[in-house]
């Protein structure tokens, strides 16, 4: 199914679906920040708990994005796409009737492997039925994303105070429900193809990083230090079995060179640091604007709705930058803002007065939002360009790196914030950006025609 036989008015409707495929699963995760409190109280739970449950959920994306990649190709995507929506209904509405915290993490850990096959079949079908738009189509996909992060904590606040909390859960199943309809009636297919399950690759691939995001994540919950020491012993003694497994007869757990490719290398890398430094910036400024200005939910979410509109208004406009300026310069371009951004929002909390400081957040926060915005569509277009953009296991790899940069970044905040160093919580996701920087490679002008350098940047 080809997008040239496809009418155009399917197609639209194709297309408008997917995005909101896109918007729902960042949804997924942003809706229950604002009545994070009222969930916790209600069901007894204490805040190092209720964080846990918003952690399942980041943990559960992570482990399980490869797997999900590789269902995608075995499958088709839009029968993953279309079980993974299935089980976040499933998900949603059993957190709805949650009546103590294990429910409930096992509930957001349900709704993160729903959510971690959501982008590999978008990113699948985009790729295959537009892909002779891809730098618009990747824009808009990066924006949807920030749509999602806009829409989460104001909605999941009003539906809260209005209805309840349960209905911040069944709101978004009856949305998940409705997507399902459209997947199933409007959205073309990517057809499965044959790909063997490396079963021992994947099984040391999924202990190796988990155990190692986990180790992070407890730390980050204030646990036991000698406990995050045996995480991390068990993950990195199961990626090192994973690396030796590709010298075996079974062969390597991906096609050698996919995962070397310079554009896979450079868009994986800033995609995991775009989504750390995300974390970071969305975590501690709140904690910032409230524990130490004294602000309430309501300024607070006013406030950060600055950076998710910043994110979604910026995205597509990368399209026409790397029309103009090649990608790989688009997106050290982007890097360059992010840092930016990230070292203007520790600066902000030295003002004098709690107007200046807000307001210096605010333009802190666009800058750090429109230079997400620009790296994540920069990325993903570098992504979907590469090799690698056909292999299911190599797509979940990549987004499994992005959700780890995203489960880091929470964590960060968690272990560094009570410092009250704000430069020390900030200067890390900065550092980190800086040395993808310098990962991305050399600015040299191209001469080639312009969607041309779009189609072989990075090579």
């Amino acid at each position: 199914m080809s997008t040239s036989s496809v009418p155009l008015e399917p197609r639209r409707s194709a297309y408008v679906a997917l995005l909101a495929c896109s918007t729902l699963g960042t949804l997924s995760s942003t809706i229950i920040s604002a009545p994070i409190n009222v969930i916790a109280h209600a069901i007894g739970a204490s805040s190092r708990g209720i964080v846990f449950a918003v952690s399942a959920f980041t943990l559960a994306m992570v482990v399980f994005a490869p797997i999900s990649g590789w269902m995608c190709q075995r499958f088709g995507s839009r029968r993953v796409l279309a079980g993974s929506l299935l089980l976040m209904v499933a998900a949603q509405a059993g957190a709805a009737f949650s009546q103590g915290l294990g429910f409930l993490v096992v509930m957001r850990a349900l709704q993160g492997v729903a959510c971690s096959a959501v982008p590999p079949a978008i990113q699948q079908v985009l790729g295959r039925h537009w892909a002779g738009d891809r730098a618009r189509v990747m824009a808009a996909w990066a924006a949807a994303i920030g749509v999602g992060q806009a829409l989460g904590p104001p909605l999941g606040g009003l539906v809260a105070d209005t209805l309840g909390w349960r209905w911040v859960f069944l709101t978004h199943a009856s949305l998940s429900a409705v997507l399902l309809v459209l997947c199933l009636t409007v959205v073309p297919d990517v057809p499965a193809s044959y790909a063997p399950l490396h079963v021992s690759g994947m099984a040391t691939l999924l202990v190796g990083v988990g155990a190692l995001v986990g180790a992070v994540s407890w730390l980050g919950q204030h646990g036991e230090v000698a406990v995050a020491a045996g995480m991390a012993a068990v993950g990195v003694l199961a990626l090192v079995v994973h690396a030796q497994l590709g010298r075996t007869s079974a062969g390597p757990f991906v096609p050698p060179g996919l995962l070397t490719e310079r554009r896979f290398v450079a868009s994986t890398m800033a995609a995991g640091t775009v989504m750390g430094s995300l974390g970071v910036a969305i975590v501690a400024t709140p904690l910032h604007l409230g524990r130490d200005l004294g602000l309430g939910p309501g300024h607070i979410g006013i406030t950060m709705l600055a950076l998710a509109l910043a994110m979604t208004l910026a995205a597509p406009l990368s399209s026409r930058i790397t029309e103009r300026f090649t990608a790989r310069r688009t997106l050290r371009g982007g890097l360059v803002l992010l840092a930016l951004g990230l070292l203007a929002l520790p600066l902000a909390a030295t003002a004098s007065g709690s107007g200046t400081v807000v307001g210096l957040t605010v333009a802190a926060l666009v800058l750090t939002g429109s230079a997400i915005g620009v790296v994540q569509a920069t990325s993903a277009l570098g992504l979907m360009t590469s090799p690698a953009a056909a292999d299911g296991v190599a797509l979940g790899l990549h987004n499994m790196l992005r959700f780890t940069g995203l489960a880091i970044g929470y964590s960060w905040v968690a272990i560094a914030y009570p410092t009250g160093n704000l430069s020390l919580v900030y200067g890390v996701p900065v550092a980190a950006v800086a040395l993808t920087w310098a990962m991305a490679g050399p600015t040299a002008p191209s001469s080639e025609p312009a969607t041309e350098r779009v189609l072989h940047d990075h090579r």
